[in-house]
């Protein structure tokens, strides 16, 4: 064949890259987040009784923000709703972007304050898998993980939901080595604790230039724990208004 595929000789240097452009949520706020879904545990499992399995979403060590949500199947079923063929309620990713638009401003998520705040710029990169069929993949990378593991809670982690400018995420979807650094950059910040059915992680497969990535570092936002509160307040009442339709 005339033409190469030479990624493999640059992904050092587009890594590189990626690390300076890459926002994640600091590791303080995820432990708030934790803090909470530990407290609204017991709640939560009264509330998906019989509807949602919330062990897919709540663990320990969780840091899910949407517990319940995760992502439509080919744009089947209806949005914003629980569906329950699902058991869940399924959405695009307009639940993970409340994340950062809370962080924000303390708002929720609509077409005005993502293009207001300048998070219009960005996409989101979720760092692990939040599709069951896609866990193969991922298998390579640990020791351990579960049976049947159905990794919706990963949609709206707060762990896994990085910022990247518009048209840098694609990299990150097609190389093993780019996967690897950015699987390692998440644990190094937030440990194994949030990914659940999945421990052990082989860092004989992270490339040996991860070492000499400079990485943005997360931020902790003026007004951050307010907004986090704010965040929090709103997840719950707008799961359980969901759920009580």
């Amino acid at each position: 064949m005339f033409i190469k595929n030479r990624i493999a000789e640059y992904e050092e240097d587009i890594c590189s890259i990626l690390a300076h452009l890459t926002f994640h949520i600091h590791p303080k706020i995820v432990k708030r987040i934790q803090s909470r879904n530990q407290e609204e545990y017991g709640y939560f499992q009264k509330l998906f009784a019989n509807k949602i399995e919330i062990d897919h979403y709540l663990f320990e060590g969780s840091a899910c923000v949407f517990p319940g949500v995760r992502r439509y199947v080919s744009g089947q079923g209806k949005k914003k709703s629980y569906n329950v063929e699902y058991k869940a309620i399924i959405d695009d990713n307009t639940f993970p972007r409340h994340i950062w638009c809370f962080l924000e401003n303390g708002k929720t998520y609509n077409g005005p304050n993502w293009k207001d705040t300048g998070l219009c710029e960005f996409e989101l990169a979720h760092v692990f898998t939040h599709k069951e069929s896609e866990i193969e993949f991922e298998k390579q990378f640990f020791a351990t993980v579960q049976e049947d593991l159905n990794p919706y809670g990963d949609f709206s982690c707060a762990c896994n939901v990085a910022l990247l400018p518009k048209g840098t995420v694609r990299p990150t979807d097609n190389s093993k080595n780019i996967k690897a650094a950015f699987y390692k950059r998440y644990i190094d910040l937030y440990g194994e604790s949030p990914l659940n059915g999945r421990s052990g992680f082989n860092e004989s497969l992270v490339p040996i230039w991860y070492s000499k990535l400079n990485w943005n570092e997360p931020s902790l936002p003026i007004g951050w724990e307010s907004n986090i509160k704010k965040l929090l307040k709103y997840r719950t009442e707008r799961i359980t208004g969901l759920l009580n339709k």
